[in-house]
């Protein structure tokens, strides 16, 4: 037998399973770029794939409150829970690492707590993933089969969908109701602290096209408005 289609074979193998998706978004507060966000997809073995966000401040901002933020999410191939997360995230003059792995039917985390759980868990970040590859279930009511997990919290999470036909895309609302637990960490991490724990209106749009998120929108209160855009690179 000849080696060389093996080899190209092993290669080609290779490709598919450390291939890798980006998505790049812009965010901006009051009209103005204030922060970028980076959403990487990448299949690191048959089982696992890892979701990473990283999250950063830009231009003026970086000087006023800089955020350097980095949220890794492990999950299997199908997305429908994760096994483990950590985040290691830089605020201004803060540095914080953090961790949870799930195991036992059982939340453990790196501040040594555990907390008992009667289901799978997501985290926020790495549900929004979840839901571009099931499509189908980005719709209002949808009784998502597992829970959230946040830094010592458990949520329930809600989506209200409403569909854009001019913008093709579902424009989808998230509620999160708080079930147990309770918070291990100083709400120190601000982008945290938005997209899961924060009041207000949170709405992330995915297109008909790909199913992939397309903008954002954020209430932080007193009238302030984050808004997230897809940048096409």
């Amino acid at each position: 037998m000849k080696k060389t289609p093996i080899i190209l074979l092993l290669f080609l193998i290779a490709g598919i399973l450390g291939a890798s998706d980006t998505l790049f978004y812009k965010i901006t507060l009051l009209g103005m770029h204030c922060a970028s966000v980076e959403v990487i997809e990448n299949q690191i073995d048959q089982d696992v794939t890892e979701i990473t966000y990283h999250a950063f401040t830009v231009g003026g901002f970086d000087k006023i409150y800089k955020i350097d933020n980095w949220y890794y999410y492990y999950t299997d191939p199908s997305l429908s829970h994760i096994d483990s997360l950590k985040k290691d995230i830089t605020n201004r003059n803060m540095k914080q690492l953090y961790r949870e792995d799930i195991y036992n039917n059982e939340i453990h985390y790196s501040t040594s707590h555990t907390l008992k759980i009667s289901k799978p868990v997501h985290h926020v970040l790495s549900s929004l993933i979840y839901l571009q590859h099931h499509p189908e279930n980005i719709r209002t009511g949808y009784e998502f089969p597992y829970l959230i997990t946040d830094e010592g919290d458990l949520y329930k999470h809600e989506i209200r969908v409403e569909k854009n036909e001019n913008k093709m895309q579902d424009e989808v609302y998230f509620k999160t109701t708080h079930l147990k637990g309770e918070e291990l960490l100083e709400p120190t991490d601000v982008f945290n602290w938005m997209i899961c724990a924060g009041k207000g209106n949170k709405m992330l749009a995915y297109s008909h096209h790909d199913h992939t998120i397309t903008e954002g929108a954020f209430s932080l209160g007193w009238g302030l408005h984050l808004k997230a855009k897809r940048v096409y690179k």
